[in-house]
């Protein structure tokens, strides 16, 4: 089949306050910063997809984990709208995992076909302690079942063409990446593989991991597999954005300019 060019956009659905350490391994401690929640709509070769889901219950993780808030448009159904989508409009999901912040939203999409990693849908069932609270929400209901989700137990999984599957573990254990054919070149839509450029510079997987060594080896796949990056928590993409993703920093290179505490903070309209 003929390789199909897609087009994503970048939808933040919220802003976290979170420990810098917890984003970069054995750096930025004592260090706060507030960083977006991205997914990724993708749109091409006749489907509508979403690449995470984000949060849906701000106010019971920001009273529970970590600060947390969104503007009026950064609810799933009014982002989707700003495309002129609508819930029911999403094909396919792909989670890179389960956490809150990836999935929260999965049962909001009556419509959509769940693509998930095997090894994460068990894992979420028993994580380790540090994150068993990053999988306290439901992602099925009386109308999503476990029937809803293909399980993908192999690596290099195409969900269609242009569309590719790559596990990326260490930040979870099931972590994926998705790799997509754009007009600009091959981009990674990074999940939490990565979540800052610091991420690629340094190199620093994010610090709250179940393996720092395949956090490391997550990286470099990512780095050897596509030009461009759309890492789901990066401060330096804008809303809509939908094209000039960043090249993926090479290891050493000079960091970014810009802010990562210019977000909007927790008085913002809510």
């Amino acid at each position: 089949m003929a390789m199909q060019d897609y087009r994503i956009t970048a939808l933040k659905l919220g802003t976290l306050g979170v420990p810098k350490a917890a984003m970069t391994y054995m750096s930025g401690f004592g260090e706060s910063i507030n960083l977006p929640v991205w997914a990724a709509a993708v749109e091409g070769n006749g489907y509508k997809m979403l690449i995470d889901t984000g949060i849906r219950d701000h106010d019971k993780w920001d009273r529970e984990l970590n600060p947390c808030w969104r503007e009026r448009d950064e609810s799933i159904e009014n982002a989707l709208g700003e495309l002129g989508w609508s819930l029911a409009d999403v094909d396919i999901v792909i989670n890179s995992h389960l956490h809150y912040d990836h999935a929260e939203n999965n049962t909001a999409f009556r419509n959509a076909r769940f693509v998930v990693s095997r090894v994460e849908w068990e894992y979420a069932k028993n994580p380790i302690p540090s994150q068993t609270k990053l999988y306290d929400f439901a992602w099925t209901d009386e109308s999503i079942s476990h029937l809803n989700y293909e399980l993908i137990s192999v690596d290099d999984y195409d969900v269609l063409p242009g569309i590719r599957l790559i596990q990326t573990p260490g930040h979870s254990k099931g972590h994926q990446s998705v790799l997509v054919n754009t007009a600009e070149g091959l981009l990674c839509v990074a999940g939490d593989a990565a979540c800052l450029p610091e991420s690629f510079y340094r190199p620093s997987p994010p610090g709250g991991a179940t393996s720092i060594e395949q956090g490391f080896a997550s990286l470099e796949r990512i780095r050897t597999s596509a030009n461009l990056v759309l890492m789901n928590h990066d401060p330096n993409i804008s809303k809509y954005q939908n094209s000039g993703f960043p090249t993926i920093p090479t290891i050493g290179s000079e960091p970014l300019p810009g802010d990562i505490n210019s977000l909007p903070n927790r008085n913002a309209d809510a």
